[in-house]
């Protein structure tokens, strides 16, 4: 058996997977030692046909046993293995294991295929040609499914036939997307007819006194019996009331209340009443006196129920009608209500007993039924179509697969790209490829900060496509932060080298690099800074434009800027002078304090001395520095790629720590061609001469000597320091 080989990729041994060879040897690996056992489907950027094949569960996952299962399928249909390292979708005939009987058939489906194709070469078939055979003749009936639509069939009869079934039954899905049937729904059809055809032969011959006594009439007179059999037993109900106690009779009439709200201009509410009200005024006999006065509501009803069915069931007593009268009436109709009742459900009845006798008994059923199995038959073919699309997707994608799942050299190689890698984000002159989409952020970020990474968090958008967009992850590696903050907007480069619009919508923010650590305190130092005097100098600038407001008022209006004098209360402040007063005596005080403070700071800078001072803001600085790089260098050490992917799902097995060497593979500003030339000459000078503007080059001789002047008063303080402090002691004294 040939040894393992582990190749150091940043400080990670991991199989070594270049060849057929070396993917064969997973199986001797523990899952252990993958760089993953389980990878998302969604964050795979590879053909979606072949990421189906392997996650046939439909869980949305590839684990290790997937990979394996797959692995161990191609080796077995292949004798030869050599274009897997090239990716090629291009399948040599003569590479397929034709020594066992799966091997064959699939060898014998290629050949079919390029035949139905007319390709001359049969010595190889490629992944496009077996797509189109599927999406040409596999159209088409017979197509394997076992199902057929009503339009792929020639003849009128058999497909008015498949058309019923599929109405009356429902259908399924052929594999070209339209409604067919298959076996099961026309053997469901054809028994609802014989069970149709056997209720109705129920009603025939000696049955058919019975359920239709009135012939024809007797559908008619159920529908009228059972319209009115509610009303009618309301009304008898309400007369056993009135027999029990005569005062019921009152409480079924209108109260004196209910009759002076009705309204006998709204016809909807005197509608509803009426149907409401007994078909006649309930009387303690029970008897309902089709002669007498009728609910107008229901009169010409009433009226047809006795005329076609009870001067027919009750010759002798049709003007009146008791309790025992309407269930002797119902009673006669009773057989064609348990028959109607039993009637079949499949919808048969809208069509005509002669068309379903033709459909049973027909060649009809049997010419569908001959179609069925003949597309049945080709079942087999179909499938080897499917297992040949497979085994080339394999092929193709299969070791790329395995050197981004058993191993991440494909992460770490720039002339390669990793599957889970979506492209370039472009921004601040600078290139982020380590870029992975994200579903979301909220979710994506609670995990990803584990990283200690410095992550841009992106939008991506097409102009050209309104409503489409994403969002990605990238990751900042090395250099600063610089201008990269939300809102920033860059592009994006996607592995087909389309071209997007982006813009940072959030960050995670972690040092960068040991330089930004170390600047870090300082940076933030002087924000704090900046920030209070920004502040006090907005406060003061308020205050003096307000005081400066009020005295150029007063002095427009003539006004006197000193204040009326005041009889001071007990108790009472004094009065205060006038504005300019005021203004002197604040001035002096605040003169005041700014003297004391710096004769106080004078005079420790006397007790410490120049070298000493200088030595303690060092040593400070140092501190700062020192603690500052020990920080930043903790943090840089944790940076944790591997966090990133689990992120979005995956179950990474060991620490992908971000080295200085490899945040050069991430993040760099990309280098210029070779034979780039830069010139010296600042052409903004040529441009400024041009307009006649002279004065830059004295402003900057002028900075120069300033600097220089500068300089020159410090060099001097410091060989005569004491002398120096002595003299402004003495004046500030």
């Amino acid at each position: 058996m040939k040894p393992l080989v582990l190749q150091n990729y940043g400080g990670i041994h991991q199989l070594r997977i270049e060849s057929a060879d070396d993917l064969a040897s997973i199986h001797q690996l523990h899952p252990a030692r993958w760089a993953a056992t389980s990878v998302q489907v969604e964050s795979l950027q590879c053909d979606p046909a072949f990421l189906e094949y392997l996650n046939q569960d439909g869980s949305g996952t590839i684990r290790a046993e997937h990979l394996r299962v797959a692995v161990r399928w191609i080796f077995h249909m292949m004798a030869k293995n050599d274009r897997m390292a090239a990716s090629s979708d291009v399948l040599r005939l003569e590479d397929l294991d034709i020594s066992h009987e799966e091997g064959r058939k699939l060898k014998e489906a290629a050949i079919h295929i390029l035949e139905r194709l007319q390709v001359k070469n049969s010595d190889e078939i490629s992944l496009e040609q077996v797509r189109i055979f599927r999406n040409t003749y596999g159209m088409t009936s017979p197509n394997g499914d076992g199902v057929l639509p009503p339009q792929h069939v020639s003849d009128p009869a058999v497909a008015q036939l498949a058309k019923d079934v599929l109405e009356r039954v429902g259908g399924t899905k052929d594999i070209s997307g339209e409604d067919g049937i298959n076996e099961g729904h026309l053997c469901q059809f054809l028994d609802g007819a014989r069970k149709h055809l056997a209720w109705k032969a129920l009603a025939e011959d000696d049955g058919a006194e019975e359920i239709l006594p009135w012939g024809d009439d007797t559908a008619a007179a159920v529908r009228l019996t059972s319209e009115f059999d509610a009303k009618i037993e309301q009304f008898f109900w309400q007369c056993d009331l009135v027999k029990l106690d005569a005062r019921t009779a009152e409480r079924i009439r209108l109260s004196e209340e209910a009759l002076e709200n009705l309204d006998g201009s709204d016809l909807r509410a005197m509608e509803r009443q009426l149907a409401q009200a007994p078909l006649q005024t309930p009387n303690a006999e029970g008897v309902l006196n089709l002669r007498g006065p009728i609910n107008p509501y229901y009169q010409d009803r009433i009226d047809e129920l006795q005329d076609r069915v009870l001067t027919r069931a009750r010759p002798d007593s049709h003007e009146s009608l008791t309790r025992v009268g309407w269930q002797q009436v119902k009673a006669i109709f009773e057989p064609y209500r348990a028959w109607q009742a039993d009637k079949p459900s499949e919808g048969m009845g809208e069509l005509s007993e002669t068309t379903l006798k033709e459909y049973l008994d027909g060649p009809a059923q049997k010419k569908l039924r001959r179609l069925l199995l003949e597309d049945l038959a080709v079942k087999d073919e179909v499938r080897q179509v499917t297992d040949l699309e497979k085994l080339i997707l394999y092929q193709r994608w299969l070791l790329e697969l395995a050197n981004n799942f058993v191993c991440f050299s494909a992460l770490y190689d720039p002339s390669r790209r990793a599957l889970f890698e979506l492209g370039d984000l472009i921004i601040d002159g600078r290139e982020l490829s380590f870029t992975m989409k994200v579903r979301n952020r909220a979710e994506h970020k609670k995990i990803a900060q584990a990283s200690k990474m410095f992550l841009v968090y992106a939008e991506i958008t097409a102009p050209q496509e309104q409503g489409r967009s994403f969002e990605i992850a990238a990751a900042l590696t090395r250099g600063g932060q610089g201008a990269i903050k939300i809102g920033k907007r860059g592009i994006f480069h996607d592995l087909r080298g389309k071209e997007w619009d982006a813009r940072v919508v959030d960050l995670v923010e972690n040092p960068i690099s040991l330089g930004e650590a170390i600047k870090s305190p300082f940076v933030k130092a002087k924000k704090l800074v900046s920030d209070k005097l920004e502040a006090f100098a907005g406060t003061r600038a308020g205050a003096l434009e307000k005081a400066t407001t009020e005295i150029t008022t007063k002095m427009e209006k003539g006004e006197s800027l000193q204040q009326p004098a005041q009889v001071p209360s007990a108790g009472a402040a004094p009065p205060s002078g006038s504005g300019m007063r005021d203004l002197l005596l604040f001035g002096g005080i605040a003169f005041a304090a700014v003297g004391s403070s710096l004769v106080y700071l004078i005079k420790t800078l006397t007790d410490i001395g120049l070298v000493n001072a200088g030595l303690a803001l060092v040593s400070l600085v140092l501190v700062v520095i020192l603690f500052s790089a020990l920080s930043g260098w903790s943090k840089l050490r944790k940076r944790d790629m591997s966090a990133l992917l689990e992120a979005c799902g995956w179950a990474v097995n060991f620490r992908m720590y971000m080295t200085r060497r490899l945040g050069h593979l991430f993040s760099h500003t990309p280098r210029l061609p070779e034979g780039t030339r830069k010139e010296r000459r600042d052409l903004v000078t040529l441009f400024l001469r041009q307009t006649g503007y002279r004065a830059f080059r004295w402003t900057r001789v002028g900075l120069v000597s300033l600097l220089a002047a500068l300089l020159t008063v410090a060099l001097l303080s410091a060989l005569w320091w004491n002398e120096i402090k002595a003299l402004m002691q003495g004046w500030l004294t």
